[in-house]
C-alpha cells in the first residue's frame, strides 16, 4: 500500500470494527514492527502485506476480512491524525502517543476533525509543553522519583533533572535511557528528540 497515512488510519478502523480496545491497540502498535519500519524508513516488503496480515502482526488477532475501505469514523480520524502529527513533528510515535493519548484524541474528535490540521498541531504543541516525558510516565505508573531512583539505580538528582526538562532526558546516557525504558516498558525511541528526515 503506497499511502502509509491511509494504511495507518484503516488499521485503527479494523481495531474498532473488531471491538478491540483501542488503547490496547495503540500500546501494541507503539511496539510493532510497522512502527519500526515507518520510523526507520526500512520497509522492505512489510507494507506489501494485506491489512489483515499487518493487523495480525501487531495484535495477534485474526480478522476474516478487511471492511475498512470507505469508513471515515472517529477511529479513522485518530489514526490519520496520529500519522499526520508524526509527519509534521518528526517525533517518534511513542512520544506522540504519550503526550496525546488515545482517550484525549477521541475527546477532541468533535473539535478538530473538520479543521485544518494546523489547529491540531497547535493543540499538540501545547500538550507537549504541559508535562515532561518522565513526569507523564511516573504519573501513569503512580511512582515517585525517589522510588524510581531506588528501582533503577539512577540518582534522584539525575531523575529530577529529567523530570524538569525533556532536553535533559534527551541528553541522558544510553544506560539511563535503557533503564527507564525497561522499567516503564516503553520503546527507547520515546527518548529520541527528533527522527531523521
Amino acid at each position: 500500500m503506497n499511502n502509509k497515512k491511509e494504511l495507518f488510519a484503516r488499521l485503527f478502523v479494523i481495531a474498532f470494527q473488531n471491538k478491540m480496545n483501542l488503547s490496547a491497540f495503540v500500546y501494541k502498535l507503539s511496539k510493532s514492527e510497522l512502527i519500526k519500519a515507518i520510523e526507520s524508513k526500512e520497509y522492505t516488503d512489510y507494507l506489501d502485506k494485506s491489512l489483515p496480515e499487518i493487523f495480525f502482526d501487531i495484535t495477534g488477532n485474526r480478522v476474516n476480512e478487511d471492511n475498512s475501505y470507505g469508513v471515515f469514523n472517529d477511529a479513522y480520524w485518530c489514526g490519520y491524525a496520529y500519522y499526520d502529527l508524526f509527519l509534521r513533528t518528526k517525533k517518534p510515535f511513542a512520544y506522540i502517543f504519550l503526550k496525546l493519548p488515545l482517550t484525549k484524541m477521541v475527546d477532541i474528535y468533535s473539535i478538530y476533525h473538520e479543521m485544518d490540521f494546523s489547529a491540531l498541531l497547535e493543540y499538540f504543541a501545547k500538550l507537549c509543553e504541559e508535562k515532561t516525558i518522565l513526569r507523564i510516565l511516573c504519573e501513569n505508573h503512580k511512582i515517585s522519583l525517589r522510588k524510581l531512583s531506588l528501582l533503577t539505580g539512577i540518582s534522584l538528582a539525575t531523575l529530577s533533572k529529567y523530570n524538569a526538562d525533556d532536553e535533559s532526558l534527551y541528553k541522558a546516557s544510553f544506560q539511563n535511557v535503557i533503564k527507564i525504558s525497561n522499567y516503564f516498558n516503553v520503546p527507547p525511541t520515546l527518548f529520541i528528540q527528533k527522527l531523521d528526515d
